[in-house]
């Protein structure tokens, strides 16, 4: 009986150590605590362990900690261009005297890649709404994915598009081509 005990003991004590390898957002998790607190160095090291463990980066993350305990924040205007890595980005909506909001990049047309949501590279809906605000500026025409889950069908595989310039807005499945908007949080 005490063999059976301990079997089982030592079984789920490995299924926990299992799980919680795989979860490592707990770093980032405390890395965003120590950067809301300016401690720029620790957040940088926790971050780094997360992105060594998980093997992900986010860029949008990246940047926040690279503007750490720099008191000359660039500022951005809505159209405004910025280079990330390859690409090209247009600022769709600031606030806080251009400070901090969010710049997109349009890809083309394509399913919406379960990468793009676990990165959170698609705008929400209510960045969407910005967007539709800011269109004057932005130029951009066509219906769009976000990240908005439609709950009404029970097998996860749709999502809201976004029309802009008049084009219809609605739940479409995951595996449908529209246009893809990567966004870059500042």
């Amino acid at each position: 009986m005490k063999t059976k005990t301990l079997l089982l003991a030592i079984a789920a004590m490995m299924t926990l150590g299992v799980s919680a390898q795989s979860d490592y957002s707990n770093y980032l998790n405390k890395a965003m605590e120590k950067l809301d607190a300016g401690d720029c160095s620790a957040a940088k090291k926790l971050y780094n362990v997360y992105k060594e463990l998980s093997k992900d980066t986010i860029i949008s993350f990246e940047a926040l900690i690279e503007d750490c305990g720099n008191d000359t924040i660039k500022t951005y205007a809505v159209g405004d261009k910025i280079f990330i890595k390859k690409d090209i980005y247009k600022v769709a909506y600031v606030e806080d005297g251009g400070k901090h909001g969010f710049a997109v990049c349009e890809i083309g047309s394509d399913t919406l890649k379960s990468e793009y949501l676990s990165q959170r590279l698609i705008p929400t809906w209510s960045e969407f709404l910005c967007i539709a605000e800011n269109n004057k500026i932005l130029k951009l025409e066509g219906q769009y994915w976000t990240s908005r889950a439609d709950g009404s069908y029970t097998s996860g595989n749709y999502y809201y598009i976004f029309g802009l310039n008049g084009l219809s807005s609605g739940p479409a499945h995951k595996y449908t081509k529209y246009g893809i908007l990567l966004t870059y949080r500042f």
